[in-house]
């Protein structure tokens, strides 16, 4: 009888410590207003070829993940590569030669 207790008990402690069993995982990065007109950032699945939510000053569109490094999440916007850093939130834009660095807060979301 014990034993089972001890099974169940692991069994529930295992399944709900991993990322694999939830329902929902979004990342929020909020940006306010900065040169690259990028307000807020919307991550569902952080995987290459998934796509991600851009709010803008004038739009919203969805776009593609080019690629995803570690915690760190490359996509292009407006002929532009952007990366988003999903730890601190750093946005980083390079256009050519010149390199953009914004803030963003990130909040996340699991069920």
């Amino acid at each position: 009888m014990i034993s089972k207790v001890r099974i169940s008990l692991f069994t529930f402690i295992f399944i709900s410590g991993c990322d694999q069993f939830s329902r929902f995982n979004y990342e929020n990065f909020e940006c306010g207003y900065n040169s690259t007109g990028i307000k807020e950032i919307l991550l569902e699945k952080v995987k290459k070829g998934s796509n991600l939510k851009l709010l803008t000053n004038q739009s919203s569109e969805k776009l593609k993940i080019e690629q995803v490094i570690s915690d760190v999440v490359y996509f292009n916007f407006q002929n532009k590569q952007f990366k988003i850093d999903r730890k601190n939130g750093n946005l980083i834009e390079n256009d050519q030669s010149k390199v953009t660095l914004i803030k963003c807060e990130v909040s996340k979301f699991k069920m």
